[in-house]
């Protein structure tokens, strides 16, 4: 392909990444917790190619043109410079600083690009956002009534900031500030950006381990496969962790065998969980638990109606569906509109 050429089959978990879990390099099996028919086997063989992929999840406009520069960022900044690292995880090798460096950025950008952030992060801004817009327009307002001159001051915007939807509009007679937002595409975009940028340093002191499975069991990956987990017992955790959350684990299986965890603001041990029958189930039915809506793995795996039953509602697969067809343009029209 051109590298002039758009890019519109946005894969937001990597398939260098999958193909740890492939037999024949082609093809992973999967098992989808949303399907529109019970007769559909829980069980299914996918290409890589064609899973884990949305076209234009991350594409967005330019004036008039269509640009694909958030894929070429993240082949660039997070999955080219790790790829060599996994191969040596995988080979048996240690994990020098460089190395470990490579890694956290990967997982901190794996951790923002998927479909389950994209919705955790709307979900929250919808509630946020009314509060935090309300708050810097009354500020606002007051500094252009104490001082009108300030809207003659036309600020330097970075290009991080120009993919906010955001309009703005003064009424320096009324001493009055409106701002119109778009919760959507540009604020993720925005958001994947800043925190990718600004924040994902604190991600590169974490001291990360390798956990091996024990005989017997296999680990597999999701479309979700960064955990934050919250622990404090096997019965009592959650997924509500954070990148800077104290004694919070960060966990990320990388191939049937192998995992990754690190423990936030601490200098875990990591010899009772390696080849450890216990923590080896745990691990297993906790990257279950957190999928979005696949399950990957190198075979069938046993027991996963008891882990995470699958639903059979074919109304929400298709409005499912029909949200992912049609999200790029319609929000491209939305923000459109809006500047």
């Amino acid at each position: 392909m051109s590298t002039n050429q758009t890019a519109h089959n946005n894969h937001y978990i990597p398939q260098f990444y999958l193909k740890n879990w492939s037999q024949d390099g082609i093809s992973i099996f999967a098992y989808s917790l949303l399907v529109p028919d019970s007769r559909i086997p829980y069980w299914n063989r996918r290409k890589i190619k064609s899973t884990a992929v949305w076209d234009d999840f991350y594409t967005r406009n330019e004036g008039k043109k269509e640009i694909d520069d958030f894929e070429k960022w993240f082949d660039r900044e997070f999955e080219s410079p790790v790829k060599m690292v996994f191969d040596n995880i995988l080979k048996g090798h240690n994990l020098d600083e460089d190395g470990s460096i490579k890694l956290s950025r990967f997982v901190g950008a794996q951790y923002l690009r998927t479909p389950a952030r994209l919705n955790d992060l709307m979900a929250r801004w919808r509630t946020e956002m009314p509060q935090i817009v309300e708050d810097v327009l009354q500020k606002a307002s007051k500094q252009l009534e104490a001082n009108p001159q300030i809207i003659s001051n036309q600020p330097q915007i970075s290009e991080e900031a120009k993919l906010l939807p955001i309009k703005v509009s003064v009424n320096k007679d009324m001493c009055q500030v409106k701002v119109d937002s778009l919760v959507g595409k540009g604020m993720y975009l925005f958001a994947l950006k800043h925190l990718l940028t600004k924040t994902v340093s604190a991600l590169e002191k974490h001291q990360w381990h390798v956990i091996h499975a024990i005989d017997g069991i296999s680990f597999p990956t999701s479309d979700d496969p960064v955990i934050c987990l919250n622990y404090n017992n096997e019965r009592e955790y959650d997924f509500k962790g954070g990148w800077g959350k104290k004694n919070g684990n960060i966990i990320m299986p990388i191939s049937p065998k192998l995992l990754l965890i690190t423990q936030i603001g601490s200098n875990m041990s990591s010899k009772q969980l390696d080849y450890s029958e216990h923590w080896s189930n745990f691990f297993r039915k906790i990257i279950i638990e957190h999928a979005h809506r696949y399950v990957y793995a190198i075979e069938p795996q046993k027991g996963m109606l008891a882990i995470n039953p699958r639903r059979v509602d074919a109304a929400l697969f298709e409005r499912e569906k029909g949200i992912i067809a049609g999200w790029h343009e319609e929000q491209m029209e939305a923000e459109a509109k809006l500047r």
